[in-house]
């Protein structure tokens, strides 16, 4: 008993002693020496680092593409160090790039590439960067600017619909996300409706299509499987392969088509700002041309 009580008291010391050592860690790096400062480019929908930033550098991004900055110090021999870091725009809402998101405490920012309403505004953004930690970096490099240019295009390499895209376009989408075949003639009226409704109706339609029986019963009846149709949806819906997808967000997902509730993942997708910039929709856009 005298052996298993000890063995208890060790263990919660070490539980007690762990963000002290993590504390410690972290002190102990922020003591350090650093040469250099990079911004590290993560993409959001892979969860893959994309590339760096030099202070004064240039990145180039996709539109409709969301990533995330990390302010990173590097020194010879002492690994990397995440330094508090604010970041801003210079121009607020007036470029393709808009700052969703900061942590200065994760010296991060969380930044998306989406086409204004006026075309006329510049796809090249300046960002402005200023570490507030007291860190050891050289006093040049301490605050600074990146530049962030936006191509246009989706980040996926599927081209989302453009602006002069056609209610059949739109309709004939749905059908190959959530139906997963071709448009045809009994769609027509789908086509009317989106055409003197817009995006509001689109949403009602998507949402009539995913309660149907062909969705619900059919479908499967055709020998498709719920990865398929859950590929299907983010690939067609919002320009997303499955590999590109947060392996949880698959997850959760495909646990709602198991459980019949296709509608609902439906919904949250083409209600997504992600969804209107990839088909470059609107919610104050009232009609779209046939």
């Amino acid at each position: 008993m005298k052996t298993i009580n000890r063995v208890w008291g060790l263990v919660a010391l070490l539980v007690l002693l762990s963000p002290l050592a993590a504390f410690a860690q972290k002190t102990q790096k922020a003591q350090a020496t650093y040469h250099d400062v990079q911004i590290v480019v993560k993409d959001l929908a892979s969860g893959q680092e994309i590339g760096t930033i030099r202070p004064g550098g240039t990145f180039t991004l996709n539109e409709g593409q969301k990533v995330r900055l990390i302010m990173t110090a590097v020194g010879s021999g002492r690994g990397s160090y995440y330094p508090e870091t604010e970041f801003s725009e210079t121009e607020p809402g007036r470029g393709w790039v808009r700052v969703t998101r900061t942590s200065k405490e994760n010296s991060s920012a969380t930044l998306e590439t989406n086409r204004p309403g006026n075309s006329n505004r510049n796809r090249v953004e300046t960002l402005r960067y200023r570490i507030v930690e007291n860190v050891d970096i050289p006093n040049e490099l301490r605050q600074g600017t990146v530049t962030i240019r936006v191509e246009p295009g989706a980040a996926s390499g599927v081209g989302p619909i453009a602006a002069n895209s056609t209610a059949q376009d739109l309709v004939s989408m749905l059908y190959r996300a959530i139906l997963l075949r071709d448009f045809d003639a009994s769609g027509q009226p789908y086509v009317d409706r989106v055409a003197n409704g817009g995006y509001p109706e689109l949403v009602k339609i998507a949402d009539e299509m995913a309660r149907s029986t062909e969705s619900r019963v059919q479908i499967y009846e055709r020998g498709a499987t719920r990865e398929q149709r859950l590929a299907a949806l983010y690939q067609n819906l919002l320009g997303v392969s499955s590999g590109q997808v947060d392996q949880t967000q698959w997850n959760n997902d495909l646990s709602r088509l198991s459980n019949g509730r296709v509608a609902e993942v439906v919904a949250d997708m083409v209600r997504s700002e992600r969804f209107q910039d990839y088909h470059n929709l609107s919610n104050e856009r009232t009609a779209i041309r046939y």
